[in-house]
């Protein structure tokens, strides 16, 4: 069994790298590596290495900006990186010959770089550049017209790699797109995979596959802000380009799929309550939900070239089967509680349908494209999808305030830096610039994700020195070190943001490759490099801890306002379609997009919540419980808007509208606006569920008498009364149990 657990963990680990060859992580590693190498080759051939490594060295600092978006934001981003490195680099370089002056430098451009991150993710890359200029600068590797032409030269290298990267964006930019796009795809595909299994699942099973749920809506959320801004903006530019305009059709139907995905007629328990004698039915859709997965991710490679478009079958096959089930059923349903089962049934396979038509579509627009195609979203509702920061000064001037968690991530590291320093010189620490980039790399404005890297950097480290030691002794041959730094180069740049453990052996592998082929001395590198490797992380850590530490727990009641409103919005857009039945408003799609974000957000909050010491069990659960609430809401609103979207239904009654105020009446105490619904409303609710229950006994009653040619409109009727009875009830019960547990922590 051992043998056949590690033989599965081996493929697993295969399959997990060359899946990482076709990612965009992977072509920006290799992006970065020619990069830097190509200066390093030309400058030795001239025999003036000492520019190649300063312009390397500017080619490291200005790369960390240059992430996935817009074209003018990526180059103002890796414009801005190349000023400031540079400017760091100047100042850092002429202060640490007066070492008075030296700390009070150290103290003002580090908490000035850290605090630029209050204007977003592309902001807090270009603070990093900064901050990691002031690190290096500490190396004092300078080449022979000295500090001034070292920084040009620096600045020189991220010109260049501004350039290249310009020069690959516009002859790979149609790659960059379907390797977002396909990562896309594979994520949504492991999102119908755990929402298949949670259909029956019970216990901690279903525990920990809702944990999952909530990692994959952070994923999915940050590729499809990606995705937008790259397919909006260059739509913008481009005009009426083919290639975009298909991409955002597609993208649209994946979001679509997202949303099928979330939504079910009805919520598991009532589910496993009416498929109790008929546990079967839920397998079949499982098997479905799981083919769907695959052909997702076959969708994936065909956009990364890697596969040619199947042809289907399983998944016409599993159609089929499963219709021709519900027919039979349909035939032998007898009693009451067979036909409110078979109609539930029906609804959930009228999901799955529109699913499978979703995939059918994808696949035609990847095999055919036709400028008939309608796609009639207009320019100014488009760029209402793209989240723009706001680049306001009032922005950081309100975050100059202690309860601000990035003020307080500022002084933190601050503080530890000029310690790691104190500590370096002190102890005469050979390479103590090292222990400094340790902390500015670990650190982060929360605990949780700073003790993960804690943890990622000394175990990465460790045996990122075992195995450089183990390979440094076996080779003694100086080509093959060269062949080892570039390929762990580039590896660790692929890694950095999927798996820090590994991405930092690969960092220490590469360091030890690279002095390996300028110092005989290369194992007492590598023990220097572990030793202050373990002090800087144990400083990151300590500082974290008890430096002006910021608890998530204080801060995740904010994430649940949000997501309460968010959610509000989006059942109010809900609403106005049902009533106005005209053709979909892009104000539906956003507020569904809001949705989505503020949920992905509560999501990786509450992660981040859960591994924190200080968070008492009793406030841990309470909270998961306001979070899977919030999930369950977002679920159900989904499920009402796909149908309502997707099929015939009648005018909107008094009694649907009243349900509509009470859910957002809850929904506002919920985010401690106003009161909730008041006493006297509570009678209008109870009209509304008997008029629901008598309508839908009336209806299948009509179904059962009426001739087969008038059925079809009863039937229609039904489904749609199921569906309003099943889900505004339960979006009712939710809202309410929000409201209460939001009552209670207060």
């Amino acid at each position: 069994m051992y043998k056949i657990s590690r033989g599965l963990n081996l493929i697993q680990y295969l399959k997990d790298f060359f899946n990482l060859l076709r990612t965009a992580e992977f072509s920006k590693g290799i992006r970065f590596a020619v990069a830097a190498i190509v200066p390093l080759l030309v400058t030795g051939y001239f025999d003036v290495l000492e520019i190649g490594m300063a312009m390397a060295i500017g080619v490291l600092l200005t790369s960390p900006s240059d992430v996935p978006g817009s074209l003018r934001r990526r180059v103002i981003g890796i414009s801005l990186s190349v000023v400031i490195a540079v400017f760091a680099t100047i100042v850092i370089g002429f202060s640490l010959t007066h070492p008075v002056i030296f700390i009070p430098v150290l103290v003002l451009l580090t908490f000035h770089f850290s605090m630029i991150s209050v204007f977003g993710f592309r902001a807090s890359l270009i603070a990093f550049s900064g901050l990691f200029a002031v690190v290096l600068s500490m190396a004092q590797v300078a080449s022979q017209g000295g500090i001034v032409l070292h920084s040009l030269w620096i600045g020189a290298g991220g010109i260049w790699y501004l350039l290249f990267s310009l020069a690959l964006h516009y002859f790979l930019r149609r790659r960059e797109t379907d390797q977002l796009l396909a990562e896309a795809f594979e994520l949504t595909a492991d999102y119908l995979d755990i929402r298949a299994r949670l259909m029956d699942e019970k216990g901690e099973n279903n525990h920990q596959f809702q944990k999952e749920l909530f990692d994959l809506q952070t994923s999915i959320n940050e590729k499809h802000e990606l995705i937008r801004e790259m397919l909006i903006t260059r739509r913008r530019n481009f005009g009426r380009s083919g290639m975009v305009r298909k991409r955002l059709l597609i993208f649209m139907e994946l979001v679509d799929i997202l949303e099928l995905s979330m939504a079910n007629p009805v919520n598991y328990q009532r589910m496993e309550e009416l498929f109790k004698e008929h546990p079967e039915k839920i397998g079949l859709v499982k098997d479905w939900s799981f083919i769907m997965a695959e052909n997702l991710r076959m969708i994936a490679g065909v956009m990364l070239g890697k596969k040619n478009s199947g042809d289907n079958e399983s998944l016409h096959l599993k159609k089929a089967e499963i219709w021709q089930n519900f027919e039979a059923f349909a035939t032998n349903a007898k009693s009451s509680e067979d036909n409110e089962v078979l109609l539930v049934y029906k609804n959930l396979l009228n999901f799955k349908e529109k699913q499978y038509q979703k995939i059918l579509s994808i696949e035609r627009l990847l095999k055919e494209w036709g400028e008939n195609k309608e796609f009639r979203i207009k320019r100014k509702d488009a760029a209402k999808f793209l989240t723009t920061p706001d680049y306001n000064p009032k922005t950081l001037q309100d975050h100059l305030d202690l309860k601000s968690p990035i003020f307080r991530h500022s002084l933190r590291l601050t503080v530890t830096l000029v310690i790691g320093y104190a500590i370096g010189n002190f102890f005469e620490v050979q390479n103590a610039y090292w222990i400094l980039l340790t902390i500015l790399v670990i650190m982060r404005p929360g605990y949780a994700l700073t003790r993960d890297r804690f943890k990622q950097r000394l175990y990465g480290t460790i045996i990122g020195g075992a195995i450089a030691v183990s390979l440094v002794l076996l080779i003694r041959n100086q080509v093959m070190y060269g062949v080892f730094a570039v390929i762990s180069l580039i590896l660790a740049h692929s890694m950095i943001q999927r798996n820090y453990k590994t991405a930092a052996a690969f960092i220490t592998l590469n360091v030890v490759f690279v002095y390996s082929l300028l110092r005989p001395d290369v194992l007492q590198v590598i023990q220097y490099r572990v030793l202050d490797t373990a002090v800087g992380a144990l400083l990151a850590f300590l500082a974290a801890k008890f430096l002006w530490p910021t608890w998530e727990y204080s801060m995740i009641q904010n994430f649940i306002n949000e997501s309460i409103k968010a959610n509000c919005s989006f059942i109010k857009e809900i609403e106005a379609y049902y009533q106005n039945k005209n053709r979909l408003p892009a104000s539906y799609r956003l507020a569904r997009k809001q949705a989505f974000l503020a949920m992905g957000d509560l999501n990786a909050a509450f992660q981040r919540m859960a591994q924190e010491p200080g968070t008492e069990k009793d406030h841990l659960e309470a909270t998961f419980k306001l979070v899977s609430l919030n999930q369950e809401f977002l679920s159900g609103a989904a499920s009402l808007g796909t149908f309502m979207r997707s099929h015939p239904t009648t005018e909107a009654s008094e009694h649907f509208k009243n349900y509509m105020t009470a859910i957002q009446q809850n929904l506002a105490a919920s985010g401690g606006k106003k009161e909730g619904v008041h006493l006297q409303f509570s009678e209008e609710i109870r009209n509304a569920e008997r008029f629901y229950e008598e309508l839908y006994k009336k209806l299948l009653q009509m179904n059962k008498v009426n001739e087969e040619r008038e059925k079809k409109g009863v039937r229609e009727r039904l489904e749609e009364v199921q569906i309003l009875m099943d889900r505004l009830k339960w979006l009712l019960e939710i809202s309410e149990n929000t409201k209460n547990l939001q009552l209670k922590e207060a």
